[in-house]
């Protein structure tokens, strides 16, 4: 079985992390500063630096992706284009509304393949 989630308060976050800007990284001195957090071990304070550090990392690696995203769509000339389709029956993006697919090609319906028409009466 896991262990509970620790709750932070806001403040507790907001000091630790300014002491994580203000300190190099990866030397927090966790013993040290202990005494700023009541009811807190030296372990759930490095445990939650940790966590403060890796999510920002996640963030930093997410946005870059998107802007080599964006730079690669620009350089290949795409701005909202999707690509190919990986076979013929893949459907990369609806058609605007009201209007069909390119490759299909609309014949009108005769009244034997509608049928007769049931009003309910």
């Amino acid at each position: 079985m896991r262990a509970l989630r620790a709750v932070w308060s806001e403040a507790d976050l907001a000091l630790l992390k300014h002491l994580m800007w203000l300190a190099e990284p990866g030397q927090v001195n966790f013993r040290g500063v202990v005494h700023l957090f009541p009811h807190r071990t030296w372990q759930s304070i490095k445990k939650r630096c940790a966590c403060i550090r890796d999510l920002a990392r996640r963030k930093a690696r997410k946005q870059r992706m998107a802007v080599q995203r964006a730079a690669g769509m620009v350089e290949s000339g795409e701005s909202d284009k999707p690509g190919e389709p990986d076979s013929p029956t893949s459907v990369m993006a609806l058609p605007p509304a009201g209007r069909l697919h390119p490759a299909l090609v609309w014949v009108p319906p005769t009244p034997c393949e509608i049928g007769p028409m049931n009003l309910g009466t």
